[in-house]
């Protein structure tokens, strides 16, 4: 066997799925039993998530300006964007509805011990003395948290984060939701413009992305090395004390996290009339890069091949939708919240009626559907709807702070999911034949 032939048997491994979820358990399991070597791993886990960061931001940037500028010049998929957004508001829904009954059905914090919850009401404390030192504490977040003063501009202050007033600035830092919103307004400029110049300038943005996709592409090939490495250092990290106390919360999180799963491929597989397996096959390279790395951008390029080449969704409504929804269709943190509330519901003894439903739910939808980070700085953006059903919020930073590397990642992978099914549920009986 020459040099030639064994190059691609290599690749070929390497990107076999059993290869890749091996070298997660295996990173599970150094970070448990070999936690010196584990550590050890942190500066390559850190560079191959730089790398697989790397191109996140101009294959997004790129392939949403093509991807709504060729929609809306395409006679056949313009018509597609009222269904879109029709099928995106109501899909914003089913995770709520699912986290409140899952909360419900298993009553996460109705039976915490005595123990759990003396070793919570330490983590208060020491939580709130350690926000009301930090110098940052003495804004929004701690005014939320310990004097429960909602000052805020709602939907107005929400866009005045999102319209940038310096689109270079937005681009350095990193600034997902400006970006998206400006590659959007480029994309329908683009798609509106009647002159052959803008047809011009989507063909070299498309050049562009191409160049990035096939960098994407490189960076992918070591993928289960480097998530040995990453998931390895993240097992480090886990305060197993805390785990334990909120182990019940954890538990129904990733109980209403996998029947998402299910009710998400199902919708899928009816949608293009294949098995639900089918669906979970085909999706598992940016679903397991999703729960793996903890970013849904990072499973951005993946989403949009299997969109195209495994479910024939057209380019340009996969190029739309991706980048879009893993910004605005954030599923996983509406289900973080509503199972967040419902479990500090029960913590706390507070009783929901049905006004205290509407503005969970509505709150819950409305702060996830585009809510950045995790952790702590969830906060403020949970606030709100605690105060509004008559939750305290100090346990709240506490709650997501500790639980984050167990509940991001389930989070990550159901933004994805849920995209990859608006996508589909968009596009029937406009998919293309797959070559």
């Amino acid at each position: 066997m020459n040099d030639s032939d064994r190059q691609p048997r290599i690749i070929a491994f390497l990107g076999d799925p059993r290869t890749i979820i091996a070298g997660v358990i295996l990173g599970v399991l150094c970070g448990l039993f070999a936690r010196d070597i584990a550590f050890e791993l942190r500066p390559l886990a850190a560079i191959y998530i730089a790398l697989l960061s790397m191109c996140m931001l101009p294959i997004l940037v790129t392939a949403l300006t093509w991807g709504i500028g060729q929609m809306l010049r395409n006679p056949v998929t313009r018509p597609l964007f009222g269904r879109l957004a029709g099928i995106y508001a109501i899909g914003l829904i089913l995770p709520c509805i699912v986290g409140l009954l899952t909360v419900y059905l298993l009553q996460p914090g109705a039976g915490l011990s005595d123990q759990a919850a003396s070793l919570l009401g330490a983590q208060v404390e020491d939580h709130e003395t350690a926000t009301t030192s930090d110098t940052l504490a003495s804004g929004l977040l701690s005014r939320w948290i310990y004097h429960e003063e909602v000052e805020t501009g709602g939907f107005l202050q929400f866009m005045q984060g999102v319209v940038p007033s310096n689109v270079f600035s937005a681009l350095a830092s990193g600034e997902f939701i400006s970006i998206v919103f400006f590659s959007m307004l480029i994309g329908l400029a683009l798609g509106v413009v009647p002159t052959t110049g803008a047809d011009e300038t989507l063909r070299v943005i498309n050049t562009f992305y191409d160049i990035f996709a096939k960098v994407f592409g490189w960076v992918l090939i070591p993928l289960p090395l480097g998530l040995f490495c990453i998931v390895a250092s993240a097992v480090t990290e886990i305060d197993s004390t805390m785990f334990a106390a909120f182990a019940q919360f954890l538990l129904t999180l990733w109980v209403a996290g996998l029947v998402l799963t299910l009710i998400y491929a199902a919708m899928t597989a009816i949608c293009v009339r294949r098995s639900p397996l089918f669906v979970l096959n085909a999706e598992k390279q940016p679903l397991i890069l999703a729960l793996a790395t903890d970013n849904p951008f990072v499973a951005l390029y993946s989403s949009m091949e299997v969109l195209r080449l495994q479910f024939g969704v057209r380019r340009e409504l996969s190029d739309t939708v991706a980048p879009f929804g893993v910004v605005a269709n954030q599923h996983g943190q509406i289900l973080l919240f509503s199972v967040l509330v419902g479990f500090m519901a029960q913590l706390y003894d507070v009783q929901l009626g049905p006004g205290d439903l509407a503005v969970l739910a509505f709150g819950c939808i409305v702060g996830g559907a585009a809510a950045v980070g995790g952790g702590a700085i969830l906060v403020p953006v949970i606030a709100p709807v605690l105060l509004g059903v008559g939750i305290p919020v100090a346990l709240a930073g506490v709650v997501l702070a500790t639980t984050q590397p167990l509940a991001a990642p389930l989070g990550s992978m159901l933004t994805v999911k849920a995209t990859n099914m608006l996508a589909v549920l968009t596009s029937a009986g406009e998919r293309e034949s797959k070559s």
